[in-house]
Formats: C-alpha cells, sequence, structure tokens
C-alpha cells in the first residue's frame, strides 16, 4: 500500500482569537493562550495540524484552513525545510 507523502509546509505558535468549544472537532483551546502549530498538505489538502496540550506533544487536532483562521492568529511562523518532508 502507498503511504500518502505529508508535507509541513510550516509551523510555529498561534494565539487562541476564540475558543472553538468543541466546533470543528477543537476543544480545549483557551483565549489568548499560544499553542504550537503546522500547516501541512497530503496528496488530498492543505490543513493545520493544532497541538493543545505541551504534555502530551504528539497529540494534536486537525482542521482546514479557512477553520484555523478563525480561532487562532500565528504569532511565531518558521517555513519548514524543503528537503524536511516527513511521512506519517
Amino acid at each position: 500500500m502507498d503511504t500518502p507523502t505529508l508535507n509541513i509546509i510550516e509551523g510555529g505558535f498561534a494565539r487562541c482569537v476564540a475558543e472553538p468549544r468543541g466546533r470543528h472537532g477543537l476543544e480545549g483551546y483557551i483565549l489568548g493562550q499560544s499553542y504550537r502549530f503546522e500547516r501541512c498538505e497530503d496528496r488530498k489538502r492543505a490543513y493545520c495540524r493544532v497541538y493543545s496540550d505541551e504534555n502530551f506533544p504528539g497529540y494534536y487536532e486537525t482542521c482546514g484552513e479557512r477553520v484555523f483562521a478563525d480561532y487562532f492568529e500565528p504569532v511565531e511562523v518558521r517555513e519548514a525545510a524543503k528537503e524536511g518532508a516527513s511521512k506519517p
């Protein structure tokens, strides 16, 4: 089976500007707090990963870029290395 390639476009930290409170599958984000995020794309779509808890660094929730923009504002962004594409 062919594993789809995942490209991480950029990452950094984003401040919560509106609490999603479970909408769009996003839970536990607090207004004004900053969270680690990554903008990703695979063969089908572009989306964002948002890491809700530093105590569980491997846990993230995903949402589309439009939903991300509704709830988060990037405050620190680092572009991913072009050669550093990773696979899930």
